[in-house]
């Protein structure tokens, strides 16, 4: 992943999970219909290619971005995310405190 929203969603997610691995909590795991948790499991899988090694996977365009608009996860709508998010029991998780 090479932007930094990937950079800063990602980085917020391993550190979180830090925590929870070291606090014998169950990891967070971003779901696939939420675009970071598509883009994390569609990274991973494309990445065990030789192909997909050498792809630079980020919103901001390219095929990841394609990607998105066909799954229809592409959205600059705040309240239709939002209130996605909270079905999910995600808004505001990484502002719960674990330590």
């Amino acid at each position: 992943m090479v932007n930094r929203v990937e950079a800063i969603v990602t980085g917020s997610l391993a550190g979180h999970n830090s925590v929870r691995l070291i606090k014998g909590i169950p990891l967070l795991e971003l779901p696939t219909n939420l675009c970071i948790g598509d883009l994390i499991a569609y990274e991973h899988k494309e990445s065990q290619t030789e192909e997909g090694v050498k792809t630079r996977y980020t919103f901001a365009g390219a095929d990841y971005f394609k990607r998105m608009k066909n799954l229809n996860l592409y959205t600059t709508d705040i309240e239709v995310l939002k209130k996605k998010i909270e079905r999910m029991n995600l808004l505001n998780i990484f502002e719960e405190k674990l330590i």
